[in-house]
C-alpha cells in the first residue's frame, strides 16, 4: 500500500529520515573514525569497549551529536507517525478491509501475550498492539520514511533492508520446500522474500501483534501471494508437529528474551519434519564486531527500547540449538560481512 499522507506528515516524517540519515553517515562515521584513529588495537570485553569507546569519545561532538539525534528520532517517530496515520485513517481502513482475499488471516482475540510483550519495542507507545494502525504506521510511514534512507541499529545507513531479507531468503539449504513457517513475521517483509524465493511452497506467517498481521494480509492480498497468517507466538504455535520442511525468522531474536527464545528453538524443532531446516537471520554476535559498532550495537539496549538485546548477543547460540537437538549448525554473515548474520541447522532424521 502507499499511503497517501497529508502534506504536513509527510513533511515531518521526511524530515526525520533526513536526519537519521546525516547522523548515521556523517556523524556516527566521523565518530568511528575518530576512535579508530585513537584506539588502534581497542579491548575485547565489551564492558572495557564500552569504557574505551565513551572516555575516548567523551569530547567528541560527532559523536555526542550522533547518539543525541538517535534516540530523539527514534522518540519522534511515533509522535509524527500516529497523528499522521491518523488523517488519512478512512482510506488506511478501507484498504485494510480485504475484499479480494489471497491466503486466510486467523486472528484469536483470546490470545494470552507473553510477559515481555508488555514491553515498548523500539519505544513505541503502548508496544506493537499499542494504536489499531501500528502495523500500517510503522510498515508504510516509519519504515520507508525514516528507516529505509537512514539505516537504524544493524541496518547501516545507505543499506536496503528489503535486498537484506532477499539474500537472507536465498540462504536457506534448499531449492525447494512443500511448507515454509515464518516465526515472528511482524507485516511480512521477510515472508514475502520467502515467497519469492520459493514460489511454489505452502507459506505460514505466525505473528503475535494483530495489527503487524492485518497490514500483512491486506498486502499480500494486494500483491496476490498466497500465504496463511497466523495469530500466534512464535513459542506456542498451532501448527502440528513436523508439519514444516523449513522454519525462519529475521531479526526475532532480540525482541524477546533468552528463555523465551530457547522456547521458540524448541518450538521450531517441534514444527520441523525430521531432516528439516532453520533459517535464522540476526544481529552478529559482539564478538564478531568491532569494537566501535559494538558499542554502537550495544547503546540499543538501554537507550532505544531494546531491553532483551544485550542478553541476546551475548549468548551462545550455537550452542542452544545443539541443545535442542538441531544438528549441521553454521554461523556466518552473507555477503563476506557480519549484517545479515545468518545461522543454519536441520533437525536431524
Amino acid at each position: 500500500m502507499k499511503v497517501e499522507l497529508k502534506q504536513r506528515g509527510r513533511a515531518g516524517l521526511q524530515f526525520l529520515g533526513a536526519v537519521q540519515e546525516f547522523s548515521g553517515k556523517t556523524l556516527q562515521s566521523a565518530a568511528e573514525a575518530e576512535y579508530i584513529a585513537a584506539v588502534p588495537n581497542p579491548p575485547l570485553d565489551l564492558d572495557a569497549r564500552r569504557e574505551s569507546v565513551n572516555s575516548t569519545l567523551d569530547t567528541s561532538a560527532s559523536w555526542k551529536f550522533d547518539r543525541l539525534l538517535t534516540r530523539w528520532v527514534a522518540e519522534e517517530i511515533y509522535i509524527r507517525a500516529l497523528p499522521a496515520i491518523e488523517k488519512v485513517r478512512p482510506a488506511v481502513e478501507a484498504w485494510l478491509d480485504v475484499k479480494e482475499p489471497s491466503g486466510s488471516l486467523t486472528l484469536n482475540l483470546e490470545i494470552e501475550a507473553p510477559t515481555y510483550w508488555e514491553h515498548g519495542f523500539h519505544l513505541t507507545p503502548g508496544g506493537w498492539d499499542g494504536h489499531d494502525l501500528m502495523g500500517p504506521a510503522i510498515s508504510e510511514l516509519v519504515f520507508n520514511y525514516v528507516l529505509a534512507p537512514g539505516g537504524v541499529g544493524a541496518v547501516r545507513t545507505g543499506s536496503n533492508p528489503l535486498d537484506q531479507r532477499a539474500l537472507v531468503a536465498g540462504e536457506a539449504p534448499r531449492d525447494t520446500y512443500k511448507h515454509i513457517v515464518d516465526f515472528g513475521a511482524g507485516t511480512g517483509r521477510f515472508t514475502f522474500a520467502l515467497r519469492r524465493a520459493f514460489p511454489n511452497a505452502r507459506i505460514t506467517g505466525i505473528e503475535l501483534s494483530q495489527s503487524a498481521l492485518r497490514h500483512a494480509f491486506a498486502l499480500a492480498s494486494q500483491q496476490q501471494m498466497d500465504i496463511e497468517w497466523i495469530h500466534a507466538s512464535a513459542e506456542q504455535t498451532p501448527l502440528e508437529s513436523e508439519s514444516a520442511d523449513l522454519v525462519a525468522f529475521y531479526t526475532l531474536m532480540h525482541e524477546v528474551p533468552v528463555a523465551a527464545n530457547k522456547s521458540i528453538i524448541a518450538e521450531a524443532f517441534r514444527v520441523l519434519e525430521p531432516g528439516g531446516n532453520l533459517l535464522i537471520s540476526e544481529i552478529a554476535p559482539y564478538d564478531k564486531q568491532s569494537a566501535f559498532r559494538a558499542v554502537v550495537l550495544d547503546w540499543e539496549t538501554e537507550n532505544r527500547g531494546e531491553p532483551y538485546w544485550r542478553e541476546v548477543m551475548a549468548t551462545d547460540w550455537s550452542a542452544a540449538l545443539a541443545e535442542a537437538g538441531f544438528t549441521d549448525i553454521e554461523a556466518y554473515g552473507v555477503g563476506g560481512g557480519v549484517y545479515p548474520w545468518v545461522t543454519r541447522a536441520t533437525k536431524p532424521f
